[in-house]
C-alpha cells in the first residue's frame, strides 16, 4: 500500500488576517488553478468552505489540520481556512494578558473567520462561499459548539443574520468541562505558569494564565441536546487519550444523538489525544497486528493515526454521505413524510415546509415584528413526468387538494410521453409551462447540451444559465397563478431535475429558505429518481447511439473525447449517465450564487425579467409563506394537518 492520498497534491495557499488579528491559511481547491481538473483527475471546485480549529495551545498546523486541508481541496473541491487562535502560533496576542486566551474570544475568533468565508470580498475568491463544516481538535471543539449554540438560537428566532453550519467535526473535545482543572492542579499556587508553545515561527516558553484554564471549566455541554437537526456531527476520540476522561466521548454521543444519523462516533483504538499511537513500535513486533491499515509511522515508533482521522473526515463530507444524513433530517414535515406515494409517478415530494432564514419581506399588521417564517407546506409539489399516473394515482392528487400541474416538458417530449387525458374529472387542469417550447436536435446542440449534462455536475450551471434565462415565460405562469388562484399545485417536466429544480429553487428563494437548504433540496432528486433510471438508461443508450451516428456522418468528432475531457477509463454509458441522472448539492449551490452574481435578487429578477410589480411580488410571497403557528396560527390549504410543534420527528 502506497500513502499517496496522504501526500496530496499541494494547493494554492494564501496567508490572511482576520478579525482582530486572527492569523489563518486560505487554501484554494487545485481544480481552480487547473487548466483541465478533469485530466488531471481532480474535484471540480465548489462553494463549499470548511473551517479548521485546533485546540489548547496549538496552532494550525500541528495534528491532522494540514492534511485534511490538503485532502479535501483535491479530492472533494473544498476550500478551507486553518487559523491559529488569537493567542497562539502567529495571530495576535490576547485581549486581556490576565484573562488569556477565554472561550469567548475564541468565539469571537470564529464569528470573524465565519463572516470573513461567506463574504466575497472578505475573502478574495468574489464567491460568497458556504461554510459548510467546521473541523474542530480539543479546546477548539468546545469553542465550536458553544459557537455553534450561539447561531442555532439566532436561526430559531428567526435572525437572517444565523450561520448554521450542517457539519460538525469534534475531535478530542473535553465535555465535562471541570475535568479540566485537575489537569492544572498547579494553579493552586501560581496565577500563571509557562509553558512550550508555537508562537511566530518557533517553539518558547509563554506565560498561561490560570484565569484562561478557569474559564475552560466552565461550560456546560448538556445543553447541546438542543441543538437542533441542521447541525450533524462527528465525534473522533482515540481510545487512549490521556488528556480526558475516556467517557466524554460517550458524554457527546449521548447529548447529540437527537435522531439517526444526527451524530456519529469514531473510536480508534492505541491513539491518544492528538491520534498518535499510545504505545512505541519495537523491532520484534508484528507490524500486521501493530499497523494493519499501514498508516504512516511517527518518527519510526508510533503509527500515526492522525491520517485515519483524514480518512473519518473526507468520508463523512463525501455527497454520499452528506445526502444521508439531509434525507434523515428533512423526511418528515411535522407528522406528515415529504415524500408522497403516489402511484405511477416517480420524485413526489412537497417543497414546503423549510425554515426560511430570511424572509423576502416582513409581513404587516401581523402585531409581532420576530414572526418566524416557514415555506408553506402541501402547497407546491414537484415530481418527475406524470404520464403513467394510474386512478390510485389521481385519487391520491384530489385527496392533496391539486388544482392544477404545470407540466414544464417541450412539445416533443409531450409528443413523445404524452400526458393524463382524464385529469378533470378530479378537478385537475394541466398548463403546459414548456421551458423551452422547440428543442434544437442538431447535433451540434445535442453535443453541447449532453457535454454540460454528462460531463460533470459542475458543468450544469451552463444549462441552468439558458433556463433562468429564457424560460422566463414557464416561471412567469406558475407566480401568475400563485397570485391569482392560490391553490395547491404541482410542477414537473420529464426527471423531475433539472427545469423543475430551477422553478423550485426561484419558488424557495423567494420565501427566503437559505441557499444550502435550497441545495440539498434539490439534491433529493438523486433519491427520488432510483425508480426511473432503469427507464432512463434505455432511452439514453438510444440517445447517445443516434447522436454517434449523427457526429460520425458529418465528421463534428468523437461525442465521448468532447465530453470525457481528457479523463481516462470514462465512458458515456456508465460514467456520463451518472452525471446525467446526478442532482449534486455543489451544481445548484453553484447556480444559486450566479444567479445572485447576475441578477441581484429574486425580486430584482422577478421585476426585470418576469415583469412583476413590488405589490404582484408580495401577493405571491403571502400566499407561498405561512408564520410560526405558535404567534398567530395559520391553516393549511390541503386537508392534511401541519403540526411541527408536536412532534418529535420534526426537524424545527
Amino acid at each position: 500500500m502506497t500513502h499517496s492520498k496522504y501526500n496530496p497534491p499541494k494547493p494554492r495557499e494564501i496567508e490572511v488576517t482576520i478579525g482582530k488579528g486572527v492569523s489563518g491559511t486560505l487554501t484554494i481547491p487545485n481544480a481552480y488553478d487547473s487548466e483541465n481538473p478533469f485530466q488531471e483527475n481532480l474535484a471540480p471546485v465548489t462553494h463549499k468552505a470548511a473551517l479548521i480549529l485546533h485546540g489548547q495551545g496549538g496552532h494550525r498546523n500541528y495534528c491532522y489540520q494540514k492534511t485534511i486541508a490538503h485532502r479535501l481541496s483535491s479530492e472533494l473541491g473544498i476550500f478551507t481556512l486553518r487559523i491559529d487562535f488569537r493567542g497562539c502560533g502567529n495571530s495576535a496576542d490576547n485581549e486581556n494578558e490576565i484573562e488569556g486566551r477565554t472561550l469567548s474570544q475564541d468565539v469571537d475568533d470564529i464569528q470573524a473567520c465565519a463572516e470573513f468565508i461567506t463574504n466575497g470580498k472578505l475573502n478574495g475568491t468574489d464567491i460568497d462561499l458556504t461554510l459548510s463544516s467546521v473541523i474542530s481538535h480539543s479546546r477548539g471543539g468546545v469553542a465550536m459548539f458553544l459557537w455553534a449554540q450561539i447561531q442555532d438560537h439566532l436561526a430559531k428566532q428567526g435572525d437572517p443574520k444565523a450561520i448554521v453550519v450542517p457539519n460538525l467535526i469534534n475531535c478530542s473535545a473535553r465535555f465535562t468541562s471541570p475535568t479540566v482543572l485537575d489537569r492544572y492542579s498547579m494553579f493552586n499556587n501560581f496565577d500563571f505558569i509557562n509553558v512550550m508553545m508555537y508562537r511566530h515561527g518557533e517553539y518558547k516558553e509563554v506565560p498561561l494564565s490560570a484565569r484562561e484554564i478557569i474559564s475552560l471549566s466552565k461550560p456546560d455541554l448538556n445543553s447541546l441536546q438542543d441543538l437542533s437537526r441542521d447541525w450533524s456531527v462527528l465525534s473522533i476520540y482515540g481510545t487512549e487519550d490521556e488528556i480526558i476522561p475516556k467517557y466524554d466521548a460517550a458524554n457527546y454521543a449521548n447529548a447529540l444523538n437527537r435522531g439517526y444519523l444526527s451524530h456519529t462516533l469514531r473510536l480508534i483504538p492505541d491513539a491518544d489525544h492528538n491520534f498518535y499511537g499510545h504505545r512505541e513500535i519495537k523491532e520484534d513486533d508484528e507490524m500486521n497486528d501493530i499497523n494493519p491499515l499501514n498508516l504512516p509511522l511517527k518518527g519510526g515508533k508510533k503509527v500515526n493515526y492522525n491520517f485515519l482521522v483524514t480518512d473519518y473526515i473526507v468520508e463523512y463530507l463525501s455527497p454520499d454521505q452528506e445526502l444521508q444524513r439531509f434525507i434523515s433530517s428533512s423526511k418528515d414535515i411535522g407528522r406528515v413524510t415529504r415524500w408522497k406515494n403516489v402511484e405511477g409517478v416517480s420524485n413526489f415530494r412537497d417543497i414546503g415546509g423549510w425554515r426560511v432564514h430570511n424572509p423576502s419581506f416582513r409581513l404587516k399588521n401581523s402585531g409581532n415584528d420576530n414572526l418566524v417564517y416557514y415555506v408553506k407546506p402541501h402547497y407546491a409539489f414537484r415530481c418527475a413526468n406524470i404520464a403513467g399516473l394510474t386512478e390510485k394515482g389521481l385519487e391520491t392528487l384530489q385527496n392533496l387538494g391539486i388544482k392544477a400541474i404545470f407540466d414544464l416538458r417541450s412539445d416533443g417530449e409531450v409528443n413523445t410521453d404524452g400526458y393524463p387525458e382524464n385529469l378533470s374529472k378530479y378537478g385537475i387542469k394541466r398548463i403546459h409551462a414548456p421551458v423551452f417550447r422547440n428543442d434544437d436536435y442538431s447535433p451540434q446542440a445535442i453535443a453541447v447540451r449532453y457535454t454540460n449534462l454528462m460531463t460533470c455536475w459542475s458543468t450544469y450551471i451552463n444549462v441552468y444559465e439558458d433556463m433562468l434565462e429564457y424560460g422566463t415565460s414557464a416561471y412567469k405562469a406558475v407566480f401568475e397563478y400563485i397570485r391569482d388562484e392560490n391553490q395547491p399545485f404541482i410542477f414537473h417536466c420529464t426527471a423531475g431535475k433539472d427545469r423543475t429544480g430551477i422553478l423550485g429553487m426561484l419558488i424557495l428563494l423567494l420565501a427566503g429558505v437559505d441557499k444550502n437548504t435550497i441545495a440539498k433540496e434539490y439534491e433529493l432528486t438523486t433519491v427520488g429518481l432510483r425508480p426511473d433510471h432503469s427507464i432512463l438508461k434505455g432511452k439514453f443508450e438510444k440517445t447517445v447511439q443516434k447522436l454517434k451516428e449523427k457526429l460520425g456522418e458529418d465528421g463534428s468528432g468523437d461525442i465521448e473525447q468532447i465530453i470525457s475531457q481528457g479523463r481516462k477509463n470514462w465512458t458515456i454509458e456508465e460514467d456520463g449517465f451518472q452525471n446525467l441522472i446526478s442532482s449534486r448539492y455543489e451544481a445548484m449551490l453553484a447556480t444559486v450564487g450566479y444567479f445572485h452574481d447576475k441578477y441581484g435578487s429574486i425580486v430584482a429578477y422577478m421585476k426585470n425579467k418576469l415583469d412583476f410589480t413590488e405589490e404582484d411580488i408580495l401577493k405571491i410571497y403571502q400566499n407561498i409563506v405561512v408564520v410560526d403557528p405558535q404567534n398567530v396560527g395559520f391553516e393549511s390549504s390541503s386537508t392534511i394537518n401541519w403540526d411541527h410543534r408536536t412532534s418529535s420527528r420534526a426537524k424545527f
